[in-house]
């Protein structure tokens, strides 16, 4: 795929930088102080948040020389522009959103008791040693313990030789008990936690290359915008189809690894724009609401389908950016909390979705082009690397172009 060309100025197509740093540079530029700080230091606040300590942007590349700092790619990939996550730490807000959420619905935690959630590479820390201290075992109190990529490390779940291995995105433990030093050494249930990025066709290293290089110029007056020039050179869109291929197989066995007694069950975080490119890969299910919470909703197997025994609790947490907040960065809101299960996944994703084309004659439609490409193929009217068209063309015969001889040398 050849890089996208640099965008005209005030052109608002395509694909753009939308948050570097943890901060908006577009459309709209984070103007506040936090964000020049964040900035000019090259420093994640969301890893300085989880850690309670400065902590650089760990995003690099090769010949690169500073971190890269994406957050998230605005793309208008779906129909409407929205938000692709570029790097999973940017589901750390500053309220701890999500993982808040889902440990609170994964474990039945009611609001009326405090969570603390630590990264294990803070617990060396002597204010989060005290703070585990006076929470474990209070009632009050739950300890949660998590590890992930540059908070620890991802944990292996183990290959054997009849089974595939696989690393966890974030894996969470309950701290229960404690020794006489204090040093946890009784631990509850644990929960897989995964966080879907996305993969995009191209680099953003043009364009992160030009906001680099205009940053200091535009410290000073950074309430005026980036200009689309910078943010989307070269910045190409999201592999919808290759973000769902690496993780369905991933969800599903992890899913049934979960059902494990010493586990908690499965949670995976999905940003709207890949929920929204995910419909359509699992036959656009409908969802039914479980309560009286809107947010909840469940996807279920259909009647008359086979529900396996024993199945883990798994859910679907959908969420966007809050770009109507007036916080810096911009915190994260739920919009879909959903309970599911392997074999209701495993029937949309390898049933429904089959099953619906089939219905609407996608094989029929298949075979026109193929057909159409024979004839063209015999008329020497194709090019070797001629992509299939959307819509078949006509099979009415054609009169066959001259072919046009190179003169000879």
């Amino acid at each position: 795929m050849a890089p996208r060309k640099t965008p005209p100025r005030g052109h608002n197509k395509g694909n753009f930088v939308s948050e570097w740093f943890g901060h908006q540079v577009w459309p709209i530029v984070d103007s506040s102080p936090q964000a020049v700080k964040d900035i000019a230091s090259r420093s994640c606040p969301f890893l300085s948040l989880a850690t309670g300590e400065p902590k650089l942007c760990v995003k690099t590349a090769r010949n690169y020389d500073e971190p890269v700092g994406v957050c998230t790619i605005s793309s208008d990939s779906n129909g409407p522009r929205q938000n692709w996550l570029a790097c999973p730490y940017r589901t750390l807000d500053q309220h701890f959103t999500l993982l808040a959420t889902a440990v609170r619905t994964t474990y039945g935690i009611g609001a009326n008791v405090n969570l603390i959630l630590t990264p294990v590479t803070a617990l060396d820390r002597p204010e989060r040693q005290a703070i585990v201290k006076g929470a474990v075992g209070t009632g009050t109190n739950r300890v949660f313990a998590f590890s992930a990529g540059k908070l620890g490390g991802e944990v292996d779940i183990p290959e054997t030789d009849s089974s595939p291995g696989g690393k966890v995105d974030m894996t969470v433990m309950e701290i229960t008990g404690l020794d006489s030093s204090g040093c946890p050494t009784k631990f509850g249930k644990h929960m897989f936690y995964e966080i879907q990025t996305a993969d995009f066709h191209g680099s953003p290293l043009h364009a992160t290359t030009l906001l680099k290089n205009h940053f200091p110029q535009a410290a000073a007056g950074f309430s005026s915008a980036f200009e689309a020039e910078f943010c989307g050179t070269k910045v190409e869109g999201p592999n919808k189809a290759n973000i769902f291929k690496r993780t369905i197989y991933q969800m599903i066995l992890k899913m049934q690894l979960a059902r494990h007694p010493d586990c908690a069950g499965f949670f995976i975080i999905l940003p709207k724009p890949v929920w929204d490119s995910w419909l359509r890969h699992l036959g656009r299910p409908t969802l039914t609401q479980i309560g009286d919470d809107p947010l909840r909703q469940a996807l279920s197997i259909p009647p008359g389908q086979i529900e396996q025994d024993g199945q883990a609790t798994a859910w679907v947490l959908v969420f966007d950016i809050d770009v109507e907040s007036s916080e810096s960065p911009k915190p994260l809101k739920i919009l879909h909390l959903i309970h599911t299960s392997a074999s209701a996944l495993r029937y949309y994703a390898f049933d429904a979705a089959s099953d619906f084309a089939l219905a609407h004659d996608v094989i029929q439609r298949f075979r026109e082009v193929m057909a159409a490409r024979v004839i063209e193929g015999w008329r020497h009217q194709v090019p070797p690397d001629a992509d299939a068209p959307d819509a078949p063309r006509s099979l009415t015969p054609k009169a066959a172009k001259p072919r046009r001889r190179r003169p000879r040398a």
